[in-house]
């Protein structure tokens, strides 16, 4: 039986803390990074929020170059620590919100607002279990660090530099997924696929003059628009709105200086799970093909219409596999750009089934998209996260979620989506989002239900000090 923490949990402190949180719009932005604040003004301001409150409790804390930062409690001279690794940035805030995405509130027991499930509320249920633990007193043997990453949405950079500086933990988990745990994730290659093309003439018949979709790898896009012009456009226009009609999609036309703008409206979903949404990259592609663009465009067009539109698993790349333990290989293309003058490129997050061999996969994309006259770009690789389910650090987390919820005997999961938990030796994702609840993240009106994050406060409590005084 786990230690379990008797505490009152202060509501409306809670409360306020979080929401002076979910208020800031920490979105990435490198245009206007620093010295200090390499992610932007926004992240750095949301960072130095959560480190004040630190401080406010007592805590030790640190800011590591604004790449991230911690909130520490424990012996100094213990040897060892226990890492809980949350993050304060967010994705974009795109589509049609019932209220601003930045003013959080609280209707029908639910929290809105961007971050709310991903992953500020869970990293501020996380800090008051860490408070709970130094509230009660009660000796531990580990140093417990809250840290807190910057850059997770957009490739996890903060944590890579935080593992340059920091030393390595003795255990972790990350709460930024869902109840009971996590112990298997996919590992990930993002890419982006260049398409040249000569310059066209500005005075051909029918020009696409621009496409563009998604503004992060990692989120199916939920709006993508395309500019066309030259003489033929007007008839161009209405072929591709009744191939737009026949599919019921959901669209708007303007007539803009250089032509014709169309707007077709997906529905977002997280780039892990690409099925659960519409891409409105392809949506738009399956009207433009109907238009007889030059055979440059058309190629474009083509291997998003007819390659990626709904081949979540990557048959059409030469690139599915499948394993017992994480399923199936996904695609998720997240970010799409066209320019009739540069070409193109379209940004693929891949999740690979954790014994995939990601090497031979990247050498059989290359080769698959070179075909379609597509070249390999930038691309990151990360390996999959495994963690043995008999690893101490796992049966403390799962009695102690079976004990607060009275469930017995529950089936560990694994996971296409990639956290924190990945930059670890041993680490896992532990919450905060509970069975049969669904994981609002990366989507319109993002919730988390109050009930939930108050119980996964004391999840986290019983979990940080028991696994702070784990055995080696």
């Amino acid at each position: 039986m786990m230690n379990k923490l008797n505490f009152t949990l202060n509501k409306d402190a809670f409360l306020k803390d979080l929401f002076d949180l979910l208020a800031i719009p920490s979105v990435k932005d490198v245009e206007h990074a620093k010295p200090g604040e390499p992610f932007g003004p926004e992240i750095a301001r949301a960072l130095g929020q959560l480190l004040e409150l630190g401080e406010r409790e007592g805590f030790r804390t640190k800011n590591i170059d604004g790449y991230a930062g911690y909130i520490e409690y424990g012996p100094e001279e213990a040897e060892d620590y226990i890492a809980i690794l949350g993050h304060t940035d967010v994705v974009p805030a795109t589509g049609n919100w019932t209220n601003p995405p930045f003013e959080p509130y609280v209707k029908d027991g639910k929290i809105f607002a961007r971050g709310a499930i991903d992953d500020k509320g869970p990293t501020m249920a996380a800090f008051y279990g860490l408070k709970a633990v130094k509230d009660s007193g009660l000796p531990i043997k580990h140093r417990i660090r809250l840290v807190i990453g910057t850059d997770e949405e957009s490739g996890c950079s903060c944590m890579k530099y935080y593992n340059t500086k920091e030393p390595m933990a003795l255990f972790g988990f990350a709460p930024d997924a869902e109840f009971p745990l996590i112990y298997a994730e996919k590992g990930r290659i993002h890419t982006r696929l260049e398409y040249k093309v000569q310059q066209h003439d500005k005075d051909s018949d029918l020009v696409l003059v621009e496409l563009s979709s998604g503004e992060r790898i990692n989120m199916v896009p939920d709006q993508a628009y395309a500019v066309i012009s030259g003489s033929r456009a007007n008839d161009a226009v209405d072929k591709i709105k009744q191939a737009l009609d026949n599919e019921k999609t959901v669209y708007s036309v303007e007539q803009v200086e250089n032509g014709w703008k169309l707007t077709v409206k997906g529905t977002s979903a997280h780039g892990s799970e690409p099925y659960g949404g519409v891409n409105a990259a392809f949506l738009l592609a399956n009207g433009l093909k109907e238009a007889p663009f030059s055979e440059a465009e058309k190629t474009f067009i083509s291997f998003l219409a007819n390659t990626l539109n709904n081949d979540f698993y990557g048959e059409n790349l030469g690139i599915p596999f499948k394993d017992d333990i994480t399923d199936r290989l996904t695609v998720n293309a997240g970010i799409v750009r066209f320019d009739h003058s540069q070409g193109g490129s379209v940004s693929l997050d891949i999740r690979c089934p954790v014994t995939a061999p990601l090497d031979e996969l990247i050498e059989t994309l290359t080769s698959e998209v070179k075909k379609q006259g597509f070249e390999i770009g930038e691309l990151i690789k990360n390996e999959p996260l495994y963690v043995d389910q008999k690893h101490p650090g796992v049966q403390i987390l799962k009695k102690v979620y079976e004990e607060n919820t009275g469930e017995n005997d529950v089936e560990l999961l694994t996971s296409g989506g990639g956290t924190y938990a990945q930059y670890l030796d041993a680490g896992v994702a532990f919450g905060a989002c509970f069975p049969g609840k669904p994981y609002t993240g990366h989507q319109v009106d993002e919730y988390i239900e109050l009930d939930d994050l108050l119980l996964a406060t004391q999840i986290y409590a019983d979990a940080i000090y028991n696994l702070a005084n784990m055995d080696k």
